[in-house]
C-alpha cells in the first residue's frame, strides 16, 4: 500500500468525528458501517482510531451507494424562513406555514407515482437562541415538545442551555417521503460440512512486521465462518482486510460482522486488543494471483 495509508486512515477518521464525536455523540458504542470499494481496507484501522469495537460489511459493501440509491425512497423537502418567535401564540401560523409546504411535498410525489398510502411526513423546525446565528434542527410538534427536543438537541451540541432566552423559529421544512418496496435478503440457508481452507497464504506488512496472512474468497465463507486477523477476503467489488486482533464472522444473510477481540490483563480484567499506530499503517501487499475457493493454488 501506499506510504501515506496511516495519513489517509487519520483523515478518514477525523472526517467522522467531524459529524459524530463534535456534535456529542459517543462513538465507541456505535457499529462502523464500511462502504466504498476500498472501504474494507481501512475499516479495522479507522476503526482503532475511533474506539469503535464493530464493523459491518454488507455484501455490496463495494458498490453499496448505487445498491442504496437503487433502493432509496423518493423524498420531496420544502423549505420555508419563518423568523417568528415560538410561542404558544405563534403556533397556529407554524402549523399553516406547514400545512402549504406539505400539500407541495406530497402532490410533487402523487405525480411520481407514488401511492398516497405510502407517502410519510417529517416535519422539522430550525430554531436557534435569539442573539445567535446557529439554528438546531429538531422534530416539529407542539411548543412543548418543540423547546424540550431543542433543549436537549443544544446541550447534546453545546453542553448548556439557556432558558432564559427567547427562541426564533428560523425557518420550517418537511421532508415528504413515498416508500418503496423493501427488499428483503436472501437467507444462507447451506452450512458447512468441511473444514473451511484459505485459497493462498501471503505475506503483508501489517502491524509493523511482516505475517503470513491467509486469502480467503467471501463466496466461499457460509454462516458461522470465523476468520481471526490477520486475514484477506477478498470479493467481486473490493477487498477486505482483517487485522490483528479483530475476528470477521459471516451471518446467515451475507454480512461481515468485524469485532475487536478482547483479552484478560494479568488483573482479570478484559481489554480490547492492541490499539494501532500510524506506522503501523503502512503495509506492502505480496503480490499474488489468487483463483477463487482454493480450486486453483496460487
Amino acid at each position: 500500500m501506499p506510504k501515506g495509508f496511516g495519513d489517509r486512515v487519520e483523515k478518514m477518521a477525523n472526517a467522522i468525528k467531524k459529524i459524530s464525536v463534535q456534535r456529542g455523540h459517543d462513538i465507541t458504542a456505535y457499529t462502523l458501517c464500511c462502504f466504498g470499494g476500498a472501504g474494507g481496507q481501512h475499516a479495522c484501522a479507522i476503526a482503532d482510531s475511533l474506539g469503535m469495537p464493530q464493523i459491518f460489511i454488507h455484501p455490496y459493501a463495494g458498490v453499496l451507494s448505487a445498491y442504496g440509491m437503487g433502493l432509496a425512497n423518493q423524498s420531496v423537502i420544502r423549505e420555508q424562513s419563518v423568523e417568528l418567535k415560538l410561542t404558544d401564540q405563534a403556533m397556529p401560523d407554524l402549523e399553516a406555514f406547514l400545512a402549504i409546504l406539505v400539500a407541495e411535498g406530497r402532490s410533487e410525489l402523487l405525480r411520481q407515482g407514488i401511492a398516497e398510502s405510502q407517502i410519510q411526513v417529517l416535519p422539522r423546525a430550525h430554531l436557534r437562541y435569539e442573539g445567535t446565528d446557529s439554528a438546531l434542527i429538531v422534530e416539529f410538534g407542539s411548543f412543548d415538545q418543540i423547546t424540550t427536543r431543542f433543549e436537549q438537541a443544544h446541550h447534546q451540541r453545546y453542553g448548556f442551555v439557556s432558558p432564559e432566552k427567547s427562541l426564533v423559529v428560523e425557518a420550517l421544512s418537511v421532508e415528504v417521503v413515498g416508500a418503496t418496496v423493501a427488499v428483503e435478503e436472501p437467507l444462507i440457508t447451506t452450512r458447512r460440512t468441511q473444514p473451511l481452507a484459505a485459497i493462498a497464504t501471503v505475506q503483508t506488512y501489517i502491524g509493523n512486521r511482516w505475517q503470513a496472512t491467509s486469502v480467503f474468497h467471501r463466496d466461499c465463507l457460509l454462516p458461522g465462518d470465523r476468520l481471526t486477523g490477520p486475514a484477506i477476503i477478498i470479493e467481486a467489488t473490493g477487498t477486505n482486510v482483517i487485522e490483528p486482533n479483530w475476528q470477521a464472522e459471516l451471518t446467515e444473510r451475507g454480512h461481515l460482522i468485524v469485532k475487536k477481540e478482547r483479552r484478560e490483563d494479568g488483573g482479570g480484567r478484559t481489554e480490547e486488543g492492541g490499539g494501532r499506530t500510524e506506522e503501523g499503517g503502512r503495509r506492502r501487499w505480496g503480490e499474488a494471483e489468487t483463483r477463487r475457493c482454493g480450486e486453483f493454488p496460487i
